[in-house]
């Protein structure tokens, strides 16, 4: 399982062989989580050595001195845990629990995400105050740190009420 380290109720079950290298498992965390595909590093740690030696850095086009490990030369067992940090800038941690070594099944593409966490829509905060219940895409980062509290946004009102804000998309 893969969640945020911060966001735990927000996770990907993904499945992967043991023949394939990093940069495999960092393209499919960046596609189960939504991360850009064509920017930031990544690396892949050792779990509690964060700060001490990774398996190597990952960029977003598969390269890097950590991108052709193979999954089955890092020597974990089940239950053991990885860290994964996307963007050094934005420091985007992971965890992630190895729940069980299995046979590949035939005929399946690997790496791929088998099972994902549901989560609690959010709501927009001004489709609320007009009555209407509006799945929010956007938090409102400015607004946000006013406020003390998330300001979540639908699309329409994202792009009316705050065109001019900065705004991250809301990963469901």
């Amino acid at each position: 399982m893969c969640p945020f380290k911060y966001r735990k109720g927000l996770w990907r079950r993904i499945e992967i062989e043991g023949g394939q290298t990093l940069a495999d498992f960092d393209g499919i965390m960046r596609e189960a989580f939504d991360h850009d595909t064509w920017d930031h590093l990544s690396e892949f740690y050792p779990e509690h050595t964060r700060g001490m030696s990774g398996f190597g850095e990952i960029d977003p086009l598969g390269g890097g001195n950590g991108a052709e490990v193979r999954i089955a030369d890092l020597g974990l067992s089940e239950g053991d845990k990885l860290e994964y940090v996307y963007d050094f800038g934005d420091n985007i941690q992971h965890v992630i629990s190895l729940e069980k070594i299995v046979v590949p099944e035939s005929e399946v593409e690997y790496p791929r995400i088998t099972a994902k966490s549901k989560t609690r829509k959010r709501y927009c905060v001004e489709c609320k105050e007009m009555g209407k219940k509006t799945v929010a895409m956007w938090i409102c980062i400015e607004c946000s740190e006013e406020a003390g509290e998330d300001i979540c946004l639908c699309e329409d009102c994202l792009t009316s009420e705050h065109e001019d804000h900065y705004a991250e998309e809301i990963l469901y």
